[in-house]
């Protein structure tokens, strides 16, 4: 899909997908990343629900996003849920999530969050190539992202995802994917469960959901 499309999506006062973050990058997040203050990415950050929790939680957040409709409500959403100083530690980023890479290089992030971040399957090995490649040793990547059941099982008229099943990603296929790099999978599961994230991601829904940490060195 074109920017444009994301534009007239996000071309309105209400968070199409909710003001929350996701369920499961909050709770990998508690897990994981309580330790210190992080530098995030989120891919396809949209209308910035979960950068707004991870600033509110202390990190520091790349937001990439082609569309800048999407951005500028990422930043709206960051300083009305942790004030104008958190949501300066917001970087919002317009640019095609396949081809961006962060300015610190390869190695310079702590955690990569993608969150119903969808991509063409021929993209898909080298799209994770270049997270992996972002990550610093003992990096982490949190993943959820909708089954190719949401469409097989008639979910997606109500709690939404790409038409097409192609863009749609199996445990099975991340795990072969990541497989060929030194880390380790934290949690990796399909689930089905009731998605209340606004009124485009409302009902039940299937997922994939992974969590990896790269080899620390």
């Amino acid at each position: 899909m074109e920017p444009e499309f994301w534009n007239n999506r996000y071309n309105e006062e209400e968070y199409v997908y909710g003001r929350e973050p996701n369920v499961h990058v909050r709770q990998a997040a508690e897990r994981y990343l309580n330790a210190s203050p992080c530098h995030v990415v989120e891919l396809a950050c949209g209308e910035g629900r979960n950068v707004a929790y991870l600033v509110a939680a202390g990190h520091r957040v790349t937001a990439v996003d082609f569309s800048q409709a999407g951005l500028d409500k990422t930043l709206r959403l960051a300083a009305a849920r942790a004030g104008s100083s958190a949501a300066a530690r917001v970087t919002p980023v317009k640019a095609d999530v396949l081809t961006w890479r962060p300015t610190g290089g390869p190695g310079s992030i702590d955690c990569v969050v993608l969150s119903f971040c969808h991509v063409p399957s021929a993209d898909r090995p080298a799209f994770m190539a270049g997270i992996v490649e972002m990550l610093r040793p003992g990096g982490l990547l949190i993943i959820e992202v909708f089954h190719p059941n949401q469409i097989h099982k008639g979910y997606r008229p109500k709690s939404g995802g790409p038409h097409d099943p192609d863009m749609m990603v199996t445990l099975k296929e991340l795990r072969n994917q990541l497989g060929h790099y030194a880390g380790t999978e934290l949690l990796g599961k399909e689930l089905e469960y009731v998605l209340e994230e606004g009124k485009l991601h409302d009902g039940m829904g299937a997922v994939t959901r992974y969590i990896w940490r790269n080899a620390a060195q």
